[in-house]
């Protein structure tokens, strides 16, 4: 179904049909994602249609670029300005400072010097971590609209099997 997808995509890019094409590569690109995940075998196969996706992809962004310069969203209105009442803006701003400093004490601020080929197995809570946090960073646009990345993940276990050296890479 995703090379079906695929190449109706491409039809509709050489008919210029832009809009129903970016829709068809969007829906390949989500299919083969789930074949690279589920269903194929061998790792040269895997690699095979990572590539093929990566062009999909490439040629779905700039898609969307031409489309998003060709029809140019109307300018937002101008926020209104805020005379509404001044001892509530003070307690809700200190209010915020007080918050953000309880956040900048759990927040880890320094680059961790881990990889991820430096934590052995743990190859399922890897692949959790890459489909939640890498692939919405690198692709934010499979990830729009019902398709939203998760909010969090659990780890949990008990201590000493890795969850923090997870994290950390």
């Amino acid at each position: 179904k995703a090379i079906d997808l695929a190449s109706k995509a491409s039809e509709e890019d050489k008919a210029k049909n832009y809009e129903e094409a970016l829709k068809c590569y969007q829906h390949a690109i989500q299919y083969f994602l789930h074949v690279i995940k589920y269903e194929a075998q061998g790792e040269r196969a895997k690699q095979s249609i990572r590539a093929k996706c990566a062009d999909y992809l490439n040629r779905a962004e700039q898609l969307k670029e031409y489309l998003r310069n060709k029809k140019s969203p109307p300018a937002r209105p101008v926020g209104e300005s805020a005379d509404k009442g001044g001892e509530s803006d003070e307690e809700e701003d200190q209010e915020k400072k007080k918050f953000k400093n309880q956040l900048s004490g759990a927040i880890v601020m320094e680059k961790p010097n881990v990889k991820w080929n430096d934590v052995a197995g743990l190859e399922g809570a890897k692949e959790a971590l890459k489909e939640a946090v890498i692939l919405p960073i690198k692709f934010p646009q499979l990830f729009t609209g019902k398709r939203t990345p998760w909010r969090g993940i659990l780890l949990f276990g008990p201590p000493g099997t890795g969850k923090s050296y997870l994290a950390k890479a």
